[in-house]
């Protein structure tokens, strides 16, 4: 339970009491739950959209449906992808691109990054069918947490003098990331079937490449990272599930 509080309060701004003092161990274990809470996160969207759709515009509730996960999270997924992506395009050595991965100001590598993410996302929303688009919104983030877990069990930690995101890195145990990526397969397949677990495994896969690429210039993966990577991932998850429905006309 421990564990869960930790994973809930890490990932959201949903208030949890009695977490306290956390041990690294608990931190680590905390990984298994992930997709557990990226499912939460998706049962409030998908609440959101049906409680709306009969009375909004698609167009108008597709803002709504990208500012809710935002919120939810205080936003700490979406500046990991602006903070990666100044480091990253900043042409600088490691350890130059480390440092500007924790100025709190944003340059202009990041700001294109954020006004990419959300504009990809609020136009796929859009043109996704409106029957599949509720269990979209929930495995959505849960395909996202999935991946931040495995970025946090297969990559080292990059920053020598420690950050946030290192103490899920401490006692990495092959049990975790089996239990959590369970976790997310379940759901994936209950809400979206077969279809869901092909195109969440693509998605997942593209998404890790690019942890590799990353990792190749930072000496690993830092906090920031891992949210950059859950931006990514549930990108491309909506995207090639619109992709899915025109070509192949999946649902």
């Amino acid at each position: 339970m421990k564990a869960f509080q930790v994973a809930v309060s890490f990932l959201t701004r949903i208030p949890v009491l009695g977490v306290g003092n956390v041990q690294s161990n608990t931190l680590s274990k905390s990984i298994i739950f992930f997709p557990i809470v990226g499912g939460i996160i998706g049962a409030v969207i998908a609440g959101v959209y049906l409680l709306l759709e009969p009375f909004v515009p698609r167009s108008v509730l597709s803002v709504f449906i990208v500012a809710v996960p935002i919120f939810m999270t205080g936003g700490i997924h979406f500046d990991g992808l602006l903070d990666t992506s100044d480091g990253i395009f900043s042409g600088r050595s490691r350890e130059r691109s480390l440092e500007i991965m924790r100025d709190s100001r944003v340059g202009s590598m990041g700001v294109i990054a954020g006004i990419l993410n959300v504009f990809l996302r609020y136009s796929v929303l859009i043109e996704l069918p409106g029957a599949i688009l509720p269990m979209l919104l929930i495995t959505q983030p849960v395909t996202g947490r999935w991946v931040m877990a495995m970025a946090v069990y297969f990559f080292p930690y990059a920053r020598k003098e420690g950050g946030l995101g290192q103490g899920f890195t401490t006692k990495k145990e092959i049990s975790n990331i089996i239990i959590s990526s369970l976790f997310a397969l379940v759901i994936i397949l209950v809400a979206n079937g077969i279809s869901g677990i092909v195109i969440a495994l693509i998605a997942v896969s593209v998404a890790l490449l690019i942890a590799c690429w990353v990792a190749g210039k930072l000496g690993g993966l830092t906090g920031d990272v891992y949210g950059c990577l859950n931006e990514v991932a549930e990108n491309i998850f909506l995207l090639l599930w619109l992709i899915g429905s025109i070509t192949f006309h999946i649902h």
